[in-house]
């Protein structure tokens, strides 16, 4: 058996080589990537990256090392492809528009007294020319139509969390985040005047406005909640209804729209409770003082490959301030990732960040670049 010291005398000698040869090969990826920017070729190929793995693993004597020397060589591809990268010249693309558009129309889903409409008219102002529509996709084929100039969404609530379905449909549609707003969301319980509160028997709103307000309805067991497509939908209901066993569970605007009276204020869970709506757009917009990078990548189905890309924006100095991942529809436990970062896409480390993290996935799109609310 060999002692420590010249276990650790070998090992020095060893980490030489490996140092010369890692300053050696670092300059032949160097070599590769000034030919293939000179001949126009592709600059990162995965196909490539297999090989490589696939070949260096048959060099091995000693298979049971198979696992761990399948990390080395990818690491060492990944840090080689970070050095490509820094060396790469940074383009400016300036297809993005720097200001939005006087007097716009603005989509949102849902009726009059949503919480989406206060969230318009936080974001463009009191006045904005504002139109319901029934569903979240009828905000995007509208704006896809050109019938508005752009859409406001719900994405994230503090409570209960995301909002689905705006993330597949911003993929859908390939539009853009171009501004955020958050708006107190205050759940009022209200029906039709002179109604009391042992006399509702259901209450309506949406899935989203029962869930946080789950404890108010542990604490009224004989009201059944009752699942709506919007809050203010729900609130115009029970005023149509003309029924005093109903009631709804909508925003204080939206008693007031339609006529009720409000029975109890603020039941939400969570008295600090927040909904972040998203602007979205046909085009990108970026601004010098935006501070907010959104992005879409989906990855290669192997080990490490989000751990990569985390580390990217970690080296680089990067705030990570959301990760969110989606299921890919057509293939099985694949998944697209939404993150969020501190930033704007016209800083250096930003760019340098963007061009590594191309590198590392299989797909990856700019959402957007807008100022965090």
């Amino acid at each position: 058996m060999k002692d420590l010291q010249q276990c650790r005398q070998e090992i020095d000698e060893i980490d030489q080589q490996i140092m010369t040869l890692f300053e050696k090969r670092m300059n032949v990826a160097k070599s590769v990537i000034e030919y293939k920017m000179a001949n126009g070729l592709e600059i990162f190929q995965p196909e490539r990256e297999k090989e490589v793995i696939r070949k260096n693993l048959k060099r091995l004597d000693n298979q049971n090392l198979e696992s761990y020397a399948r990390c080395f060589v990818q690491d060492m591809m990944t840090i080689s492809k970070a050095y490509q990268s820094d060396l790469l010249p940074l383009s400016n693309d300036d297809t993005y528009a720097t200001e939005f558009v006087k007097d716009p129309v603005v989509g949102f889903q849902g009726v009059d007294g949503a919480f989406s409409q206060n969230a318009v008219e936080n974001f463009f102002g009191a006045g904005t020319k504002n139109i319901g529509f029934p569903e979240f996709e009828d905000v995007y084929i509208a704006l896809e139509k050109g019938d508005i100039d752009y859409g406001v969404l719900p994405i994230e609530n503090s409570l209960t969390g995301s909002i689905n379905d705006n993330y597949d449909l911003i993929r859908k549609y390939g539009f853009y985040i171009v501004g955020e707003t958050a708006v107190p969301v205050s759940q009022c319980l209200m029906a039709l005047p002179g109604t009391k509160m042992e006399d509702i028997k259901k209450v309506y709103s949406h899935p989203q406005g029962l869930a946080q307000s789950s404890d108010f309805f542990f604490n009224h067991r004989y009201m059944e909640p009752m699942p709506y497509k919007d809050t203010a939908m729900a609130a115009r209901y029970v005023e149509r209804s003309k029924d005093m066993t109903k009631a709804a569970i909508a925003s204080p605007l939206a008693a007031q729209l339609y006529h009720l009276d409000i029975l109890q204020s603020n039941i939400q869970n969570d008295k600090s409770n927040m909904t972040r709506f998203m602007v979205i757009s046909k085009k990108l917009i970026s601004k010098e003082d935006n501070d907010k990078v959104s992005v879409i990548f989906t990855l290669p189905h192997e080990v490490g490959a989000l751990y990569n890309m985390l580390q990217i924006i970690q080296q680089s100095q990067i705030n990570l301030v959301r990760i969110e991942s989606r299921p890919i529809k057509s293939q099985n436990w694949q998944y697209y990732f939404y993150i969020d970062f501190e930033g704007n896409i016209n800083e250096e480390r930003v760019k340098r960040a963007l061009v590594k993290m191309r590198a590392n996935s299989t797909t990856l799109r700019i959402l957007g670049n807008y100022k965090r609310a």
